[in-house]
């Protein structure tokens, strides 16, 4: 009888793109188990202690010391994220998820590093979720803006720890009174962990490891009978996902999900959709190129 390694299915982002549905929707399939949380952020943390030592322990301070669930070690190792996750199969999954948004941010010579460690354990599955460039950057950087504003109201990982961020904060606000005008000055100044290159993203973990998926979340919540067949279940439909379809600032309150209704402080306009659209047109251009076409929906 042949022994199956358990499925570590890892999410590589994109933020702001469904991947917390996506989570769910494998749970509920009977594919993986995530709990206690979907966003564990441990292999970014085994990257930066050995690659960036001093920015791991700001990155530990500012994303992880608040949290109280048994993954969290400031010393994690790629031996203790493999242990951990293989005591996490459940009876009834085929494995276990890791959806990490960090995950997108490990760069590829990092990626193959790992990789055959991980394989030798697991059955490694990788998917990545892309959303329209242009409402998903919007999404993000909103949500960024309203944390700096509204301090009061941030998560842990969004307080400034120090007076200098904190006159920082205030500055921006003074420079930019809404999430709009603080987005296209964002998108003038293209920063890369605002701004996801779709294209890259999927080449770097293609060239690590043999299982990638790369899908578009518009496309899938349409119809996931590619996705059912990559993971081996059948996906009648995907769990709600207030982004599909877009509805701005007009997403209802529900329980769960205020990561999705609370991103969009304002509703863009035509003319703002087409300003994002001059802006990333690179992003749209290296997604062709790799994949041959440009979704409808975009």
């Amino acid at each position: 009888m042949l022994f199956m390694k358990p499925v570590l299915h890892i999410n590589a982002g994109v933020g702001w793109s469904a991947t917390k549905p996506l989570c769910t929707t494998f749970e509920r399939v009977g594919y993986t188990t995530w709990r206690p949380v979907t966003e564990y952020q441990m292999l970014y943390c085994i990257y930066e202690r050995k690659y960036v030592p001093d920015h791991a322990r700001y990155y530990w301070e500012t994303h992880h010391s608040h949290r109280k669930e048994d993954f969290v070690r400031k010393y994690t190792t790629l031996h203790y994220y493999i242990k951990y996750f293989k005591n996490k199969v459940e009876k009834g999954y085929d494995g276990v998820a890791d959806f990490s948004n960090s995950n997108g941010d490990l760069p590829e010579h990092f990626l193959k590093e790992i990789a055959p460690e991980l394989q030798e354990h697991f059955d490694v599955r990788i998917t990545m979720i892309f959303r329209n460039p242009v409402r998903r950057s919007y999404s993000q950087i909103s949500n960024y803006y309203r944390h700096q504003i509204d301090q009061e109201n941030a998560p842990p990982a969004w307080k400034a720890n120090d007076e200098k961020r904190e006159n920082e904060w205030k500055k921006l606000k003074e420079e930019y009174p809404d999430s709009i005008s603080y987005w296209k000055q964002e998108l003038i100044e293209n920063k890369p962990h605002f701004i996801s290159n779709y294209a890259n993203l999927y080449r770097k973990y293609k060239n690590a490891f043999a299982k990638v998926f790369p899908m578009v979340m518009e496309e899938v919540w349409e119809d996931p009978s590619s996705l059912s067949n990559f993971i081996g279940h059948d996906i009648d439909e995907m769990d709600l996902n207030l982004y599909f379809p877009e509805r701005g600032t007009n997403m209802p309150e529900i329980k769960g999900y205020k990561h999705q209704y609370q991103s969009d402080m304002q509703n863009l306009s035509e003319e703002d959709l087409n300003y994002g659209r001059e802006k990333l047109d690179w992003v749209y251009k290296e997604f062709k190129d790799e994949f041959g076409y440009i979704p409808p929906s975009w």
